[in-house]
């Protein structure tokens, strides 16, 4: 997602601070939603219908965390979280959490299926919490073998994702129905990826690191 950010600076500066949300809408004083096409910037547009990003705009300060949703042409509706390294995750998860009645209001989330994480590493400190997962129910760094994609991939939709991902998306009426990885390994937590250092005081760090490819499935829950 380096190259969104750098087309979110790009198209920001050309905006010279006029709000590019057509019906911004206000959240606290001073704050509004802002939303920038990304259709033509990002990986396969022959394929889409639309995709758009959307960030918070506080006193004309700008976040960096621009999450996009997409459109196929066949009407499927997927999310690609665009995690910034320096922010920290809950960080992120509260904007994530205030941008989304905004997306709902143009995307049919009843077609929402999937979020696409990117690499499993840069959460920070979701990342953290899920290898002390892996660790208590894998008694240990386990092997990250093609073969074990399945295994990883069901203990990532029970992990802490999961559950934020369920809580987040539940007042949607979608649930958490499943989880798929690519490329899966163990990896040092770079210093460039901002944690929220005062959770882990008297909690060791591991020191390696789950990491991977990480897509999360989603469906209309069942009434």
């Amino acid at each position: 997602m380096k190259a969104v950010y750098i087309i979110f600076l790009i198209l920001l500066a050309c905006q010279t601070k006029e709000k590019v949300s057509s019906d911004p809408q206000i959240l606290e004083p001073d704050t509004v939603i802002v939303k920038i096409d990304l259709n033509e910037e990002l990986a396969g547009s022959a394929y889409r219908k639309r995709a758009t990003g959307y960030f918070l705009m506080v006193d004309d300060d700008s976040s960096l965390y621009v999450p996009a949703f997409a459109e196929s042409k066949e009407g499927r509706v997927s999310l690609m979280l665009g995690l910034y390294p320096l922010l920290t995750y809950q960080e992120q998860l509260e904007q994530l959490c205030a941008l989304l009645p905004s997306a709902a209001k143009e995307y049919n989330f009843d077609s929402l299926g999937g979020v696409y994480v990117g690499r499993l590493v840069q959460t920070g400190d979701l990342a953290i919490d899920i290898t002390n997962e892996y660790l208590e129910e894998f008694g240990g760094y386990g092997s990250t073998a093609t073969t074990e994609y399945s295994d990883i991939a069901n203990f990532l939709s029970r992990s802490k994702l999961g559950l934020d991902m369920n809580s987040l998306f539940a007042p949607y009426g979608l649930e958490v129905v499943g989880a798929s990885v690519e490329k899966v390994f163990f990896t040092e937590l770079h210093e460039s990826i901002k944690i929220d250092s005062a959770r882990y005081k008297g909690i060791k760090i591991p020191e390696q690191i789950l990491d991977g490819m990480t897509w999360v499935e989603l469906r209309k829950i069942k009434k």
